[in-house]
């Protein structure tokens, strides 16, 4: 047998003797997983940015067409159209020597230059145009110029500057007393006055070095500033109707054949084929063409097979949620069907649904704008983002800025509203929870 060897008490000492040793609480708090994405989503530098940029671009739809402190008058035969193709001028930037409201004029007569007043001319950039002998190509404040050419025109009469004059009411001759706008009156035919005016002040109400359009005016002579965020209330609100109808019929559907299955799986998935290999050209075209460009008429076609997307990725997450343990034991406690999908299952899904949802709405964004851009969308009394485009590029050679300030601000959403999804993507991402980038 061993030999047992026993130990003595004393010889047993503690280590720890006088020191309580308790049990430390946990310093970290507990994450849910709203706040475990949106943590997340804050890691990414770009969408964080984009977020702040889609912000800033919903506030100037918002508000943008009220910042205009004017409006031009549509009697006296259209007053607007006198104010087409206006550089931009922004006030502040026009010292620096930029967006000053200057543009570069050719064709211009010698003589006529001669009677130009003071301020008019920044530069005479060619004496002698080689692409038109005998005239001139200058750099002029287009305000004052534009202001100039429409009392006086372009054209001599026997060398002297001629007059232009515009045919006005007796109310809006008495507007343009009380407006100090007269510069000459003509002749009065019955209730007509036929009269020389400083159209600005007309107008306005304004000296011409008042008169800011911060893009500049349009072919209408409409303020482009105005009409881009005016577009661009009709892209987005048509986005958001069309993603939410589109959201609530594929969830519906959606969690209805996935917690199913069975035939109904099948039979959906059957109606779901033919409806998506049904050219969206076709459907958009007969819609219009049988309809009209009503707004309900653009929805109707985005959404008949626009749906089919939600349905597909609700339809994914139910088939992977409906046989977890937490859904097998809310039915064996007697939860309806209907109680499991919103309760249980839906919330589950809800971060792959709002991905899906952000994500949408660059979609119909982008489609909108290329088929306005086409003109085989047209809007009843407004003008979209698309069609600002279309206009820019018929006369982008000589008023460029038409088309760079509506595709910059489409750029910017588009590339926006993408980062911002791919980041709500990474950060619903349920594999990613808990770990540290």
């Amino acid at each position: 047998m061993q030999n047992i060897k026993r130990l003595e008490k004393e010889n047993f000492v503690f280590v720890n003797d006088e020191i309580v040793i308790k049990d430390e609480s946990l310093k970290n708090e507990s994450i849910g997983y709203y706040k475990d994405a949106w943590l997340r989503f804050k890691k990414n530098k770009a969408s964080v940015v984009a977020m702040y940029i889609i912000g800033v671009i919903l506030l100037l739809t918002l508000v943008g067409p009220y910042f205009r402190q004017y409006k031009l008058p549509e009697e006296d035969g259209g007053l607007a159209l006198y104010f087409q193709y206006l550089p931009n001028k922004i006030p502040g930037l026009e010292n620096l020597g930029i967006f000053d409201g200057s543009k570069t004029i050719s064709g211009i007569n010698p003589d006529y230059y001669e009677l130009l007043p003071e301020g008019i001319v920044l530069e005479v950039i060619e004496e002698n145009d080689p692409t038109n002998p005998g005239t001139m190509v200058l750099e002029v404040d287009y305000y004052r110029y534009h202001r100039y050419i429409y009392a006086y025109g372009t054209n001599l009469v026997d060398g002297e500057r001629g007059v232009r004059t515009i045919t006005i009411s007796k109310a809006n001759y008495e507007k343009a007393l009380d407006r100090n706008a007269v510069i000459s009156l003509v002749n009065v035919n019955g209730n007509d006055y036929r009269v020389q005016l400083d159209i600005y002040r007309y107008a306005f109400d304004q000296d011409v070095d008042d008169v800011y359009f911060w893009f500049g005016t349009t072919a209408t002579g409409h303020d482009l500033f105005t009409m881009l965020w005016m577009g661009s209330r009709i892209s987005l609100l048509l986005a958001l109707l069309v993603t939410i109808i589109n959201i609530t019929i594929g969830v519906t559907i959606g969690s209805i054949v996935g917690y199913y299955g069975s035939t109904l799986d099948i039979v959906f998935e059957r109606i779901v084929d033919i409806i998506s290999n049904i050219p969206f050209m076709v459907i958009l075209t007969l819609m219009l063409l049988r309809y009209g460009s009503g707004f309900g008429v653009i929805i109707f076609a985005f959404v008949f097979a626009g749906w089919i997307s939600s349905y597909s990725t609700s339809r994914i997450q139910v088939y992977r949620y409906k046989n977890r343990e937490y859904v097998l034991a809310a039915r064996s406690y007697g939860a309806s069907d209907r109680r499991i999908i919103t309760k249980h299952i839906l919330p589950n899904a809800m971060g792959t649904l709002i991905t899906s949802f952000s994500l949408s709405l660059p979609s119909f964004i982008f489609a909108e704008s290329t088929y306005s851009y086409l003109g085989i969308i047209n809007y009843p009394g407004v003008q979209s983002v698309g069609r600002l485009l279309a206009d820019g590029q018929q006369v982008m050679q000589h008023h460029f800025h038409l088309l760079l300030y509506p595709a910059i601000y489409l750029s910017l959403l588009m590339l926006s509203f993408n980062l911002f999804s791919n980041g709500l993507r990474d950060a619903f991402n349920p594999s990613l929870r808990g770990v540290d980038e």
